[in-house]
């Protein structure tokens, strides 16, 4: 099936990679009939902006949570080893946007809330771009030593895709598939994209934030084709903990092509001759990026 390339999940991911914050997902909001947030160790992958949970490494393969779309073929869990390698830290409110967008505070866009409590901001589109804001910051967790990722990863990758295979979960290329180590979780978040590079748009949006997490968001005078959403805000159920992902990062793998190796003309090949046989190369890249980090199995 073809990529849309232009369609608004693809081209704010594609948007907001270069910021190096990790790939960007649309649909923040976790599917609660599948997992109930994103974590380092899940194995999974991207439908229409949404991050689908298989199983998490990190626990038993017979782990309750990890059954949900269908039970594992049975594994040794991922270990990193006696010492701690997981990195936590909190970050206050941001905005992120894409190198076309550009952002100016205008209170007359916060009519719509009582001034002294919402910050509008109007972003301009000077081309293809998308933006994220984040009204209560959140918290990113960081694997800090990742070779027992990509070792993992090559090493179960086809076993993993062959699994998907066969539970019909529509992932089509092996390379699909993501080992998560690194998410960023919020508990409120608006998200926005402008697929043209013809033409100028622009938005403006109010935020007002709370202390419990939660916040609302207005958005207005909107000038273009701009498509945008947010998280709801639900006073009888305010958010707790950040469970919101908007960035994942982690590592993706895929089979290279055969190579069979030299034969010896003389005799012929022999079935058990080391030389002759067919070995599956296996190159595992950095996601979001394409930095190889090589292997076989």
């Amino acid at each position: 099936m073809p990529v849309d390339t232009l369609a608004p999940f693809n081209v704010y991911r594609d948007q907001l990679a270069t910021l190096s914050h990790g790939l960007a997902l649309w649909n923040p909001n976790p599917p609660k009939e599948f997992y109930d947030n994103v974590s380092i160790g899940d194995v999974g992958y991207l439908h229409e902006g949404t991050f689908i949970r298989m199983f998490n490494v990190m626990l038993p393969w017979d782990d309750p949570s990890n059954g949900k779309l269908g039970v594992p073929d049975p594994y040794e869990p991922l270990d990193c080893g006696r010492f701690a390698n997981t990195m936590e830290r909190n970050f206050d409110r941001v905005d992120h946007y894409s190198r076309y967008v550009s952002a100016e505070t205008n209170s007359s866009y916060t009519q719509a809330m009582n001034p002294d409590d919402a910050e509008g901001v109007t972003y301009k589109f000077r081309n293809r771009g998308a933006l994220l804001s984040l009204p209560n910051g959140g918290r990113r967790k960081d694997v800090i030593r990742t070779k027992a990722f990509e070792d993992y990863i090559r090493d179960h990758v086809v076993s993993w895709y062959t699994w998907a295979q066969n539970n019909k979960l529509g992932v089509e290329r092996m390379e699909d598939l993501i080992l998560v180590s690194s998410c960023m979780l919020v508990t409120s978040w608006a998200a926005a994209t402008f697929v043209e590079n013809t033409m100028e748009a622009r938005i403006s949006l109010a935020s007002r934030p709370f202390n419990n997490g939660a916040a609302t968001f207005v958005w207005t005078n909107n000038q273009g084709p701009v498509v945008y959403h947010n998280s709801q805000f639900d006073p009888l159920n305010p958010p707790r903990t950040p469970d919101q992902c908007v960035f994942i990062k982690g590592f993706r793998a895929k089979r290279t092509f055969f190579r069979i190796r030299h034969l010896r003309a003389a005799a012929g090949p022999r079935p058990d001759d080391p030389d002759n046989r067919r070995d599956d190369d296996i190159q595992v890249t950095r996601v979001p990026g394409a930095s190889k980090v090589g292997g076989r199995i």
